[in-house]
């Protein structure tokens, strides 16, 4: 799946002179925690609602409640917007995306079709995409087989678990700390036992699996 695929079009933006009482207010209306900020046209910040948050927060001392208010009522968004913003095409893979955000420490990416902003990938995003590509949130078990090294290992373990008479939601091969290949399986139902015991005939190990 590529960015195109899940991202949020439509994206509220904001300008270099919005002020933070501004940026705030339509933060919390429309229900984002980042605000993009363009400049005739151009993408040129970013704010978070961490960024928003630390700006009320002010560490100034000294002065007086009225003031400290006074001075927060003008500042603009320039003041506090990150600059360097870390974007990402329409075209990348999701898994492109989630690599950006971790490598970099970020919660969303703008997504830019060159010039233009069309829209926005979030951390939330990314991990909602992730529940639908597991199968999770359907009555569903999940079983941990480990692979050996035996060639075409994992189209026998889904034909074995598929000839118990269950549907195969999602199948996903992951390698854990100690260096073991693990298939990472969800099935429709939420009695594994059948198939469990059908891969085990086969000489095939499973964790204990989960249901939900």
């Amino acid at each position: 799946m590529l960015v195109r695929d899940f991202l949020t079009p439509g994206v509220i933006t904001i300008t270099p002179a919005t002020t933070l009482p501004e940026a705030i207010r339509l933060a919390r209306e429309r229900g984002v925690r980042h605000l993009p900020v363009v400049e005739e046209g151009k993408l040129v910040g970013i704010v978070s609602d961490r960024d928003l948050k630390q700006a009320m927060a002010s560490p100034a001392t000294g002065l007086e409640v009225h003031e400290l208010k006074y001075l927060l009522d003008r500042l603009a968004v320039r003041e506090i917007m990150t600059r360097a913003v870390i974007t990402i095409e329409p075209t990348a893979p999701v898994e492109e995306a989630a690599r950006l955000m971790v490598a970099e420490r970020i919660s969303a990416l703008p997504v830019m079709d060159g010039d233009r902003l069309i829209g926005i990938v979030t951390e939330t995003d990314v991990l909602n995409l992730f529940l639908r590509a597991m199968g999770a949130g359907e009555p569903s078990s999940r079983l941990d087989v480990t692979l050996d090294d035996r060639p075409g290992a994992l189209g026998e373990i889904l034909r074995t678990v598929e000839e118990t008479g269950v549907t195969v939601s999602s199948v996903m091969t992951l390698t854990d700390r100690a260096g073991r290949r693990k298939a990472v399986i969800r099935i429709a139902t939420i009695n594994p036992g059948p198939a469990r015991e059908a891969l085990a005939a086969r000489g095939y190990m499973t964790r204990q699996p989960w249901r939900g």
